[in-house]
């Protein structure tokens, strides 16, 4: 009973950022129909004549928002959408591993009574997984489709990980979704179509290597 409760709860939560993605696919169609080609020629343009001011109040606000718990994804659709595919990639993996630093170092040094008391009976969850094998566990955590990234960055804050490795894992678990998602935000012009394609293929692909690697992580603990 409590595996099938498990296996429910595992799949409810799959649910979400799949819905998620499909989301933001629906937009990425829609905004060329609601005439937006010209307000992200605009945006392009403000970016490249602001010079590097454009990129680093993305980077700020992004990376605060996602520190206190906005689901990293939104902010790698409007890099795509904004920066073009690659370099929204990088701007987001930027403010990503930033913001989970912020989590992981305010927990550890000042927010430990406050974390322990509001997310207690899951951080000793994530706390078990990230004992034994923390850049295994920390890896494929990010790279599964469900989870909650600011509870992670939490948990591992109060637990013995140390930060680098933990953020070095991290970057790379972010990786396949920052992609998937600044892809998915680059593709909304109709030229890009191709693209859009390729960032919903690319999230089935990373979502399934997150859910494998986690099924051989879970069998080498037992």
């Amino acid at each position: 009973m409590m595996q099938q409760n498990h296996t429910l709860a595992l799949a409810t939560n799959a649910i979400k950022p799949a819905l998620m993605a499909g989301a933001m696919v629906t937009v990425a169609f829609c905004l060329p129909l609601l005439g937006a080609n010209s307000a992200q020629s605009t945006l392009e343009s403000l970016v490249s004549a602001g010079g590097i001011e454009g990129p680093a109040m993305y980077l700020v606000v992004a990376t605060l928002l996602t520190a206190i718990g906005l689901p990293r994804q939104v902010p790698a659709f409007v890099a795509g959408y904004a920066f073009g595919a690659w370099s929204g990639v990088a701007i987001a993996l930027l403010s990503q591993v930033v913001a989970c630093g912020i989590d992981f170092t305010w927990a550890r040094l000042v927010g430990r009574d406050y974390v322990k008391r509001r997310f207690g009976k899951h951080l000793r969850r994530v706390d078990a997984a990230l004992a034994t094998r923390p850049f295994m566990a920390t890896l494929t955590l990010r790279l599964m489709p469900v989870g909650s990234n600011i509870l992670l960055n939490l948990a591992a804050g109060l637990s013995s990980v140390r930060a680098l490795p933990f953020l070095v894992a991290s970057l790379i678990g972010f990786i396949p979704q920052t992609v998937v998602f600044s892809l998915i935000g680059c593709g909304s012009a109709p030229s890009h179509l191709h693209i859009l394609v390729m960032g919903a293929v690319t999230f089935v692909v990373s979502a399934s290597l997150g859910v494998l690697l986690f099924r051989k992580y879970r069998q080498e603990m037992v």
